[in-house]
């Protein structure tokens, strides 16, 4: 092996294990197990009393929404988690609770996707990236967000400024992968979860 091709594999190494091991001490900082008052629920369990609640249509994908939105506590240091083990433990930053929603309208009867823009204006006035579900109710579609929820019109409270894309697998695993590194690099500088 030539000096340029083991110096290109050692870079390539490094890019490919320096965001996780950037973030293990952020994640490492979280307790282990649920969050403390959490009760223990999975997304199967939560569909079903979900389905007992006699609720349908918007009514019910707002249930999801809000039910997703209490148990789901955002936390920039839980990014390993796939999403039902995030929504088990409560914790959740936008692309684990979108995954958890659209699985939970799933599971519900509805035809659900996680979608994501680079660039979305918050009310705070911040640009960033964000993912989010859009649901299919009675033909008609509809964007739906745990995080940033404005109840009085029922509709997600952002802007996106950027074409919306619907996730794809290639950029589930890049955003999960980068999502680790930028979250830890948030609370580092914050020392918050949010």
């Amino acid at each position: 092996m030539t000096m340029t091709v083991q110096i290109a594999a050692i870079a390539l190494t490094m890019i490919a294990l320096g965001p996780p091991l950037y973030a293990l001490p952020a994640s490492l900082s979280l307790p282990a197990g649920p969050r403390p008052g959490v009760v223990p629920l999975t997304l199967t369990q939560a569909a079903r009393e979900l389905r007992a609640s006699g609720k349908a249509g918007m009514e019910l994908v707002h249930a999801a929404r809000a039910l997703v939105a209490e148990r789901m506590v955002y936390c920039r240091r839980n990014s390993f988690d796939i999403y039902p083990i995030a929504f088990t433990r409560g914790y959740g930053y936008c692309q684990q609770q979108a995954f958890a929603l659209a699985n939970l309208l799933s599971r519900l009867g509805f035809e659900a996707r996680v979608v994501h823009a680079l660039r979305n204006k918050f009310p705070d006035g911040q640009i960033t990236a964000h993912a989010w579900v859009r649901v299919v109710v009675e033909g008609k579609e509809h964007d739906i967000d745990s995080i940033f929820h404005d109840a009085a019109t029922g509709k997600p409270a952002f802007t996106p400024l950027s074409k919306v894309y619907t996730y794809n697998p290639a950029f589930r695993l890049l955003a999960g992968w980068g999502s680790a590194a930028v979250n830890a690099y948030r609370y580092y500088v914050t020392g918050k979860d949010r």
